[in-house]
């Protein structure tokens, strides 16, 4: 077993055959050098076979030093111990003399499978995987919640698609994720992709949602970025509103309700005192009123919009691994669409097609009261069915024992 330098051809192939974050692809670490960052391919080989592969960035700390994090790695087979020994070990002589203050592991590995209520489904027996980062040496960030700008989300929401159909997938949501997806098909929502050059569309669509919600948006940079890199792995689906087709088939409903109530009004001149006449022609008269609200609704939008009306978009990072579903925004005013659950069910018929095991919903904050920052979005997720990744999390080693303590100090 011997700690080496991985050529990307190693890497990438190491990395596309074993479950990975995105963040540990060949796309990733070439966005990383041409921006910049110092980052190497590393990795276990025995004898030519790699046995562990790790993006790994080093970046400053209190100006003098370096921080060297593995960004939701290394990816190897943690019960493989002769692996885990020479990966480590091999790592912290490869950071010797690169000035590095302490490193940063957050393996993309999980401790539990939960409900969205929070309950444990699943202990993956990982559990384990912490005492041994402790002998090595290494100090457990905890069972941390919430959101941080240092660190990657502990909590993921996911989708088992292995060996599933599109109708058991539909048939597992429940009654307002359903009834919302077949709104939007009735609506006549259509999904088509963004390219580069419209990612604007996207990125205003993010801008307007962050204000209104007040939630961190990672900005167009980072969007525009990963486009360039990972290029088709990248999609981001826009949902739209065919303003044609759909004031036509509101139109085809109106009329039809029309004819009904004029055979209505007939039936009950031949019989004026039948009720059940009367109270269906109350109806239908009801819902004439509803629809031709929404047909005139329809129309001013047509005039003021032209043929397409943009109602929501969503930003995928994709593997063959998993669907990553990473930022979504609405257009508030038009909500009623269901723009954004158009856009699910489209990515996760995706997925499907692709035969991708894990359509992942990602981050939550994993506080499953109603008081939590992101109730709301927690429960959107557990309407699909999902259920809740939660991962070992970080683990933090001092290499300059010392200065970590002033860092700490200072931090503090």
């Amino acid at each position: 077993m011997e700690f080496v330098q991985l050529t990307e051809e190693e890497f990438y192939d190491y990395t596309h055959e074993h479950f990975s974050h995105f963040t540990q692809t060949l796309e990733n670490y070439r966005l990383k050098v041409d921006e910049g960052t110092e980052v190497y391919l590393v990795g276990v080989k025995d004898n030519a076979e790699v046995k562990a592969a790790c993006l790994l960035t080093l970046g400053r700390v209190m100006r003098v030093f370096k921080v060297a994090y593995t960004n939701r790695g290394p990816v190897m087979d943690y019960n493989d111990e002769a692996v885990v020994q020479a990966f480590f070990k091999g790592l912290e002589y490869f950071l010797k003399g690169k000035k590095v203050l302490y490193i940063r592991v957050d393996p993309y590995e999980v401790l539990n499978v939960r409900d969205h209520d929070g309950n444990i489904i699943e202990e993956t027996g990982n559990k384990v995987l912490i005492d041994k980062f402790q002998e090595l040496g290494y100090i457990h960030d905890g069972y941390t919640t919430g959101f941080s700008p240092d660190t990657q989300i502990r909590w993921h929401s996911t989708l088992d698609l292995k060996d599933k159909t599109k109708d058991e997938i539909f048939k597992s949501f429940d009654s307002l994720r359903k009834r919302n997806i077949k709104r939007a098909e009735k609506d006549g929502i259509k999904v088509k992709y963004l390219d580069l050059e419209d990612i604007g569309i996207f990125t205003d669509f993010m801008e307007d949602t962050s204000e209104m919600k007040e939630f961190f948006d990672r900005g167009a940079p980072f969007y525009k970025s990963r486009k360039e890199y990972f290029k088709d792995k990248v999609m981001i689906p826009l949902a739209y509103v065919d303003l044609e087709e759909y004031v036509e088939a509101i139109e085809k409903d109106k009329n039809k309700l029309e004819r009904d109530i004029e055979k209505a009004k007939k039936q009950l001149e031949r019989d004026s005192e039948n009720q059940k006449t009367k109270n269906k022609i109350e109806n239908l008269s009801v819902q004439l009123e509803n629809i031709t609200k929404k047909y005139e609704e329809g129309k001013a939008l047509k005039a003021e919009h032209g043929k397409e009306l943009p109602v929501a978009a969503s930003y995928y990072i994709n593997t063959n691994h998993e669907v990553a579903y990473l930022a979504g925004g609405t257009a508030n005013e038009f909500r009623h669409f269901a723009g954004s659950y158009a856009i699910q069910w489209e990515m996760i018929k995706y997925a499907l097609e692709q035969g991708v095991d894990i359509y992942n919903f990602y981050g939550i904050s994993g506080k499953f009261t109603e008081d939590a920052e992101d109730y709301g979005v927690i429960q959107f997720k557990k309407g699909f069915n999902a259920t809740v990744n939660e991962y070992i999390g970080d683990f933090v080693k001092p290499v300059n024992k010392l200065a970590f303590k002033a860092y700490q100090l200072l931090k503090k």
